[in-house]
């Protein structure tokens, strides 16, 4: 036992995951995330814990063993030949018709992905039907994450109960969605953080015009509701490492909840940087993730079907393959964490 641990231990160790010491003080990783069984209902398992197990796991079962590929974020929906959106919220023409789960499958088997979360795409708004229909389709294959509905008069705490109550294990908050004066801090958004905190389920901020506009409200409900899981999605938009935004990004790796979400690199391309794959200017972004949060607390994501206008999610230029092509120098073991590995233990049997 004394060699296993000391074996976890070199493992583990700064100089050998490459990582360097940063100004922020990253919170130890929750030995419970996730986990609707969990007491605390949370099941951030510790890297260390993971090492001590392959350690005693035969070298020919773990060769055999091909690591997990899965897409931390996603979008799908209907061809409008099948469906009538609202008006104004037609997909654009180039996705109208690529971009159904059976579409999706066809890109999965190409680039060797084995499955994803599913992220309620804003042009079906608060309809859920589509989304809800693929994953009971396709099961073992998608997870879903809904939208929270905070709007004067909409779904809000119930709405978000019944799609839980249905399968949903996630949640998207968009705080352009809350109406004008209104903050996630107000009771409508304390209700839905501290309800997904009790199931267990995640808690997605899409930043989309700034974290600087959000980031007091996600900390003051970080700090609250410790037991709700939190994923900041796309690099918490922050474009590039000089972006002022990206230091606030960094910050949020003190609370052990928070888990960033490495996906959609062609969104956060500063300007001036080369838009094309591998995106090299998040190679920095993705390795001082890793540096502040941990691997095990850092997920690859692909924003399908957008990422067909750019560089293509399957081929030579895939979305896969961004993470070892983009020069983060990860390791083989954070490369297999951050690509499916970490997303498996937060959302256990969500795929097969």
């Amino acid at each position: 036992m004394l060699v296993v641990a000391r074996c976890a231990s070199l493992l583990l160790s700064p100089q050998r995951l490459g990582r360097v010491v940063t100004s922020h003080p990253r919170a130890a990783p929750s030995i419970a995330a996730f986990n609707p069984q969990s007491p605390r209902r949370r099941e951030f398992i510790a890297l260390g814990t993971t090492t001590v197990a392959m350690a005693s796991t035969p070298p020919s079962a773990l060769s055999a063993k091909k690591p997990v590929v899965l897409d931390a974020h996603l979008h799908v929906w209907p061809s409008p030949s099948t469906f009538t959106y609202a008006e104004g919220k037609a997909p654009p023409d180039a996705l109208a018709e690529v971009s159904s789960a059976e579409a999706l499958l066809e890109q999965f088997t190409k680039a060797g992905v084995d499955g994803c979360m599913i992220v309620q795409p804003i042009n079906l708004g608060f309809d859920h039907t589509y989304v809800s229909s693929v994953i009971q389709k396709y099961p073992g294959k998608f997870v879903g994450c809904c939208l929270a509905d905070p709007t004067e008069g909409g779904g809000g705490v119930d709405e978000l109960a019944r799609l839980l109550d249905s399968g949903y294990r996630a949640v998207r908050f968009n705080p352009g969605l809350w109406p004008a004066g209104e903050k996630m801090t107000n009771k409508i958004g304390r209700d839905m953080f501290k309800l997904c905190g009790e199931r267990g389920v995640a808690v997605g901020f899409m930043c989309f015009h700034g974290l600087d506009l959000s980031i007091e409200e996600i900390e003051t409900l970080c700090a609250e509701y410790p037991d709700t899981p939190v994923l900041m999605d796309h690099f918490g938009f922050a474009k590039g490492t000089k972006d002022p935004n990206w230091e606030k990004l960094l910050a949020l790796s003190r609370f052990a909840n928070v888990s960033v979400k490495a996906s959609a690199q062609f969104r956060v391309v500063p300007e001036g940087g080369e838009n094309a794959w591998p995106y090299t200017s998040t190679g920095a972004q993705l390795r001082q993730l890793v540096d502040a949060f941990g691997a095990e607390r850092v997920v690859w994501g692909s924003d399908f079907p957008f990422v067909l206008n750019e560089c293509g999610y399957s081929g030579e230029t895939s979305a896969a393959g961004i993470v070892r092509a983009c020069g983060a120098g990860l390791s083989e073991e954070e490369i297999a964490a951050v690509m499916g590995g970490n997303l498996q233990r937060m959302f256990p049997g969500g795929w097969s």
